[in-house]
């Protein structure tokens, strides 16, 4: 058996202490950390370059991005702590813009000569000796390599395996007009003239009808569930940099619900003034859809609401209020599922699918591994996935140590009891975070039997 492996793969030794899976925000945060404290490491993308996401739709590879693609969160809290966005940069820059301040943070790091793109992982597989054996695909050769690691962290996001409901509608098998995902979705100029359905109520779904209720000869949004509009600015401050204020902080969660509530009744009104059902749920208990110019859009009566759809015929969407309309296209903002294929399903989810991580980032029972940017908090990502990459690094170099796995399996529960009650049990509910409380979790693991601290492990 041994002599068939060496005949598939570049078998190599144990040449690298840490494999980070993912070059885009979260898997710069972690090699840059690495690197600074000189712990050994390869970071593996399947992509073509730095970026993750935000490099997609200048580059035409597959992905979440799409050409009018903007931050919903601000370029100050966006940004790293160490190297923030250029002062030049707009309040929501643009995708490129992103992409471009990514790279340039490589390079000032000299993190590029430790980033092996085009590569894909294709299976990450528990060795012996506390090793994990990872191995990939070199995506313009083909060749295979397998190589053991000490440890790995995966810093893959979680929007890049399309969720397409089209396959659970009754005749969508035989509409004639354009069905795609998000994740295949570029430019509205395709869709110049046409009358077209955006099936969704997220972020990404509110971007694209805006934008193509400007070109389409009829824009449709139809949705299952209503959820909160926020726009991106309340007060005159970035809804996320309100969220790393002390004064925030120090409100009670349903004094933060109040004051939020308050603010949107006062600046947009009622939900259902818009034509839009009631959300089933408060605010902060469920996602938010971020937009600062879907209300506009829909008073103007260039966007129509619609429920969701029950059935087509032919071209044809009859919808679940019994209404019915002509389409050429349908796009399906519905979201992604969380999948890891190259791991053991055990290594992230519960027997239930939620994921379960202790503080979001270990696999109790699998030493060494670890996940890095698997969160959706309310704001930007950027300094729960600093702070998470400074924790990584202490468990990786013995500074910090985990408590026994019973311990942080707990830890688990709690988390999903919490996050049940509060969002629902499905796994994209499972990674939901508040900014300040989870900056304190894990700056408390830091602490965690720490035996020195040194100005640079701070």
């Amino acid at each position: 058996m041994a002599s068939k492996k060496k005949s598939q793969y570049a078998e190599q030794p144990i040449v690298d202490h840490v494999c980070v899976i993912g070059a885009g925000i979260s898997g710069l945060a972690i090699a840059r950390t690495l690197r600074k404290r000189n712990v050994p490491f390869v970071c593996v993308d399947r992509t073509s370059g730095v970026g993750g996401i935000w490099r997609q739709p200048s580059t035409g590879e597959p992905g979440p991005g799409y050409r009018s693609l903007h931050l919903n969160t601000s370029q100050k809290i966006t940004g790293f702590a160490d190297i923030p966005m250029p002062s030049h940069y707009p309040r929501h820059p643009r995708h490129d813009q992103i992409r471009d301040y990514l790279e340039a943070y490589a390079r000032a790091h000299d993190l590029l000569p430790r980033l092996e793109f085009d590569t894909d992982v294709v299976g990450v597989e528990q060795g012996e000796n506390s090793t994990w054996e990872v191995t990939t695909v070199h995506r313009p050769t083909g060749e295979r390599t397998r190589r053991s690691f000490r440890h790995v962290v995966v810093a893959t996001g979680h929007q890049w395996d399309p969720v397409r409901p089209h396959d659970g509608i009754p005749g969508a098998d035989s509409f004639p007009g354009e069905q795609l995902h998000t994740f295949d979705y570029s430019t509205p100029f395709d869709h110049l003239e046409k009358r077209v359905a955006v099936v969704g109520f997220g972020n990404s779904a509110a971007d694209l009808s805006v934008e193509l209720s400007r070109l389409a000869s009829k824009t449709i949004l139809s949705f299952r569930r209503s959820l909160h509009v926020v726009p991106k600015t309340l007060v005159g401050i970035p809804i996320d940099e309100i969220a790393t204020t002390r004064w925030w902080s120090r409100m009670k969660f349903a004094e933060q619900q109040r004051f939020i509530t308050l603010l949107l009744r006062i600046i947009r009104g009622k939900l259902t003034d818009y034509g839009i059902p009631k959300p089933d749920h408060k605010l902060f208990t469920g996602p938010l859809t971020i937009s600062d110019e879907l209300l506009s859009r829909i008073s103007h009566g260039d966007i129509t609401v619609k429920p969701s759809i029950a059935r087509f015929e032919g071209s044809t969407a009859w919808f679940t209020d019994g209404t019915s309309e002509e389409l050429d296209a349908v796009i399906y903002c519905t979201g992604y599922h969380i999948s890891f294929p190259f791991l053991p399903p055990d290594c992230a989810f519960t027997s239930t699918g939620r994921v379960g991580l202790y503080q979001r980032v270990v696999a109790p029972r699998h030493e060494g591994l670890y996940f890095a940017g698997l969160l959706k908090p309310v704001g930007s990502i950027t300094r729960l996935v600093e702070m998470q990459s400074k924790w990584i690094a202490d468990l990786i170099q013995e500074k910090a140590v985990l408590p026994p796995a019973d311990v942080m399996e707990a830890e688990v529960e709690e988390h999903l009891s919490a996050t049940a009650s509060r969002y629902g049990t499905t796994a994209q509910d499972s990674i939901q975070v508040d900014v300040a409380p989870y900056l304190g979790a894990l700056k408390r693991e830091r602490a965690r039997h720490s035996p020195v601290r040194t100005r640079e492990h701070g």
